[in-house]
């Protein structure tokens, strides 16, 4: 008992240094878009992300298999399940994406929003009508010029992509004639710790907790010329996360 507790004890002084170091480098990279070193403040971010999931109990358990699907141009859609996806996202794919991560994360984060459209990301509001067609033309300009994007199609960790799933997607692949990577990650997470919406209160209780393993269950490709309809694509792609 007396080791373990010891052993639990170095587990989170290293998980606190980690912690710092990245809420460090994502402090000096604000100072660099500041003097307009954009490009190093993107790579700075990146670390940033990276180290701060690893500090929150992170394992990422990538079979090699997959690896090669993070390097495809297309639409990349994936379940939003849980508040870290944000970290998950920048550390492995490293794409344009459109976030409301920045409410929950601006204050706990200085000028969050700031980062995020250095990155090029897009930042809304999903309760407003207006700001979330803003998104979507911000995607179509994204698939059109640069045919790489990150999208959660869900559109929030609360509804579950079983339930909802954006017919965006298909019609920007149909527009556009681009791919579709449809991934399906799993948090294999025994603490159970709930998200009460205060960021700051999970984030310290996801330090101290044991680690959380993230895996992918499964990945797919949908070429939009092998469907004949948009609701056809569609419904391929709700199959593909309501099957086991």
């Amino acid at each position: 008992m007396k080791n373990f507790k010891i052993k639990k004890f170095l587990i989170v002084i290293s998980r606190l240094n980690i912690f710092i170091l990245s809420y460090l480098l994502y402090l000096f990279q604000l100072i660099l878009i500041l003097f307009n070193f954009k490009n190093f403040a993107k790579k700075l971010f990146n670390a940033a992300a990276y180290f701060c999931s690893i500090s929150l109990g992170i394992n990422y358990q990538i079979e090699q298999n997959f690896r090669k699907f993070f390097l495809k141009e297309g639409i990349h859609i994936s379940n939003h399940d849980n508040p870290l996806d944000i970290f998950v996202a920048q550390t492995l794919f490293k794409i344009k994406t459109i976030t409301t991560v920045d409410k929950h994360l601006k204050n706990f984060l200085p000028f969050f929003e700031v980062s995020l459209k250095n990155y090029g990301h897009y930042c809304f509001d999903y309760l407003n009508f207006y700001e979330r067609k803003s998104a979507y033309l911000f995607l179509d300009r994204v698939c059109k010029n640069e045919k790489n994007v990150l999208i959660y199609p869900s559109g929030s960790i609360y509804t579950p992509i079983t339930k909802r799933l954006s017919r965006s997607v298909s019609k920007l692949s149909m527009i556009h004639k681009i791919e579709v990577i449809a991934w399906k990650f799993i948090f294999d997470d025994r603490t159970n710790i709930e998200y009460d919406r205060n960021i700051g209160k999970y984030i310290l209780k996801r330090i101290y907790s044991d680690n959380l393993v993230l895996r992918i269950e499964k990945v797919k490709l949908f070429k939009p010329n092998d469907y004949e309809s948009l609701e056809d694509l569609h419904s391929q792609l709700c199959l593909f996360y309501s099957a086991d």
